[in-house]
């Protein structure tokens, strides 16, 4: 089966990028649906692009063959960028993306096990040729202490303490295996009448524990640590998140990015030396339009959010 994925916000994606764009880095290649109408908007463009997926990586591959003269795709996860540049003899770029939710493929394989949808093993590995820790080594070995904390830290669980209970019971008869077998458990330990509509009751246990795996909120603050020094002057950052810790993360890093300031608010002028980065183009998030979510709900989830990096306007 070949690989798929729907890119969301592709227009707007392409709406916020810099006019005359020569350089562009797709931090999150999946299919290479981003990276392709970029390359159709800008065919000058040089494209370089990472994914932790091998499978998303030769999908890309794939996908941008008209344009193997300007393109270079790399294996590696955020915290790798540094080894990329060096490797490409790049590190400066017009603009960068990075959409970073799971991706459809990766959603309707049950056998990645990322969906609560599918029965599949308790995998969810973003790189399983490189990560030996999965989902399962997760839930069967981890301590209760440990458990709970995930899922009030990752999931914004308000259950935790009941799911926590009910994993460690079950693992006490036999090791949870699927993916199916840890959603029945939390489907039945939450309350029905507390469990909203269209929304399945293991979503945020799945996305705690996908999270820790893949040490995905590291990864995005290493993301954000080393962008500054890698957008030209009024480059932009474009990132696409889809769950409310990231979404926070990328939010209060703009926000200090463009108002750095921590001098106390009395003082007359600024001494601690601060300087702007640059401004906001998004002050609140982009969200798809409703044809976008009618024909790909997972969509609706998606918040695009977009810095510019040049002197704040005075």
């Amino acid at each position: 089966m070949e690989f798929e994925h729907i890119p969301v916000l592709a227009e707007e994606v392409l709406d916020f990028a810099p006019h005359a764009s020569k350089s562009i880095l797709d931090c999150t290649l999946g299919g290479g649906g981003h990276s392709r109408r970029l390359l159709e908007k800008f065919p000058e463009a040089n494209l370089y692009g990472i994914d932790r997926d091998v499978k998303a990586l030769n999908a890309a591959a794939e996908c941008l063959k008209n344009y193997k003269k300007q393109i270079r795709l790399d294996h590696a996860s955020f915290s790798e960028l540094p080894r990329c540049f060096e490797k490409w003899g790049e590190s400066r770029f017009d603009y960068i993306l990075a959409d970073i939710g799971l991706s459809s493929e990766q959603l309707a394989r049950p056998e990645r096990g990322f969906s609560f949808m599918y029965d599949g093993p308790l995998d969810m590995r973003m790189d399983p040729d490189r990560q030996d820790f999965t989902a399962a080594d997760l839930v069967n070995n981890s301590s209760e202490h440990e458990l709970l904390r995930i899922l009030r830290t990752y999931g914004e669980e308000h259950f935790a303490r009941k799911i926590v209970s009910a994993i460690l019971a079950k693992r006490e008869e036999k090791p949870l295996e699927t993916t199916k077998e840890l959603a029945d458990l939390v489907g039945h330990v939450k309350p029905r009448r507390l469990q909203k509509p269209g929304f399945n009751p293991a979503t945020l246990t799945f996305q705690a524990i996908r999270i820790v795996v893949n040490d995905e909120l590291n990864e995005l603050g290493v993301l954000l640590k080393e962008v500054p020094s890698c957008l030209k002057l009024d480059g932009r950052l474009a990132i696409i998140s889809f769950h409310s810790l990231e979404d926070r993360m990328v939010k209060h890093q703009f926000r200090k990015w463009e108002n750095p300031c921590v001098c106390p608010t009395d003082l007359p002028y600024c001494i601690c030396g601060e300087k702007s980065l640059g401004r906001v183009i998004t002050r609140r998030p982009v969200n798809a339009s409703a044809k976008e979510t009618t024909e790909n709900p997972r969509s609706r989830s998606a918040h695009l959010r977009v810095f510019s990096f040049s002197k704040k306007d005075s």
